[in-house]
């Protein structure tokens, strides 16, 4: 067959542009997608066949279109006096190779009812005035829609999705410091999930892009779900319930709250009671419940089994030896108070027969004495405050000037 010409690449080109503004976004059809349109014979414009076959191919592989295009080539002969006219301009639709070849223009227009996505005019004249423009693409727009409904009615309808025969390709959005994260060190981690979940493969771009080609639509699921526990970000007190123990070390276990994310649950995290080996109570593939309680700086979480465990019930404590001997010092200090309250207003009555002058000694008044008094009572021993408190008085005789101090040892006395 040789290589494509000139004009083979040219009516490519344009087929392509026709075509072009109706496929679907990268974000949301991520394929490479190639068209061929091979051209056996043709009496006509191969081009806009190209386009009219092209748009059916897409839509029956299932290509998300966002629109159906036809194409059209108009045709135009300015002398009709030549061909037995009157001498006004004919348009023609749909030209074949004589008209094409006989004519003065090839005016080729693709799109849809509603607008146009490509054209391209030959002339082989020096131009033409614009109501032959304006009535040209009048009627090419009429020629497209008649098209259109032509194709509408191709069995089978377009599909509605891929071929089954076709990878599976999806694109997520992650955080672009997350994306060391799904890589893993080496790109172990990445190499990972692509053995476990049987996935194709697993691009990733600095910008946070991650592409995954499947070979159906479980691997990708699987896939999407362990890059999504990856790149979650985890908030200190949640909680995860019924978490597999993967690992078990000297220092505690490793426990996955989701899939592809373990966390450290610290041997002193494990229980209430003290643990001498995490192997005595727990093996790997037990289910526990724990609680996140640190993210350090590197993303790697620390877990607690014991958080959510119940709160053991206490006994009462016995009283100490201290306490059982405070207590009778501290009754026999308020007893000594008592007394001393008790004491202190009390008057010394002499007879006075004896011709002594009475006295009477009263409590100070003042609340200075009273707390010197207060204070001393305190210091002295239990034994002391029990014993009646010592009066001091003075006689004096009448007939003499001197005084006699006494000093009783009984009150009254």
């Amino acid at each position: 067959m040789g290589a494509p010409s000139r004009r083979e690449i040219g009516h490519g080109t344009l087929a392509e542009r026709a075509l072009e503004p109706i496929l679907p976004t990268e974000d949301k059809f991520p394929y490479t997608i190639r068209v061929e349109s091979t051209i056996t014979e043709s009496n006509g414009s191969s081009s806009m066949a190209s386009v009219c076959g092209g748009c059916l191919a897409l839509q029956d592989a299932g290509v998300p279109l966002k629109c159906s295009i036809a194409g059209i080539a108009m045709g135009l002969v300015l002398d009709t006096n030549e061909f037995g006219g009157d001498g006004t301009p004919l348009i023609l639709s749909d030209i074949t190779g004589a008209e094409d070849a006989s004519g003065d223009m090839d005016f080729k227009v693709a799109g849809n009812e509603d607008g146009i996505t490509a054209f391209q005019m030959d002339i082989k004249v020096v131009g033409i005035t614009l109501p032959v423009m304006k009535e040209a693409l009048l009627q090419a727009r009429d020629g497209r829609r008649r098209i259109l409904a032509e194709m509408l009615k191709c069995s089978p309808p377009p599909a509605k999705r891929l071929s089954q025969y076709a990878p599976i390709i999806h694109i997520m959005k992650v955080a672009p410091e997350k994306v060391n994260v799904i890589i893993g060190s080496g790109g172990k981690k990445v190499k990972s999930i692509i053995e476990e979940t049987g996935v194709y493969s697993i691009d990733t771009q600095d910008d946070g892009i991650v592409k995954i080609t499947a070979k159906d639509l479980s691997s990708l699921e699987k896939s999407k779900s362990i890059i999504s526990s990856l790149t979650m970000v985890p908030t200190i007190g949640d909680i995860y319930r019924d978490c597999e123990i993967k690992s078990i070390v000297p220092y505690g276990v490793f426990v996955e709250i989701a899939p592809g994310r373990e966390g450290l649950c610290h041997i002193s995290e494990l229980t209430s009671d003290w643990l001498a080996k995490a192997e005595d109570a727990f093996k790997v593939g037990d289910r526990v419940d724990v609680k996140l309680i640190e993210v350090n700086d590197k993303g790697q979480l620390r877990l607690s089994r014991r958080a959510l465990l119940p709160v053991p019930e206490t006994e009462p404590e016995e009283p100490s030896s201290n306490q059982l001997t405070d207590e009778p010092a501290k009754d026999i200090a308020d007893s000594s108070e008592a007394s001393e309250k008790s004491t202190t207003k009390k008057n010394v009555n002499v007879p006075k027969d004896n011709g002594l002058a009475e006295e009477k000694l009263e409590q100070p008044k003042s609340k200075s004495s009273a707390a010197k008094l207060a204070s001393s009572s305190r210091s002295n021993s239990a034994e002391d405050a029990l014993l009646p408190r010592k009066k001091v008085f003075k006689r004096t005789r009448k007939t003499s000037s001197k005084a006699v101090t006494g000093v009783s040892g009984k009150d009254g006395e």
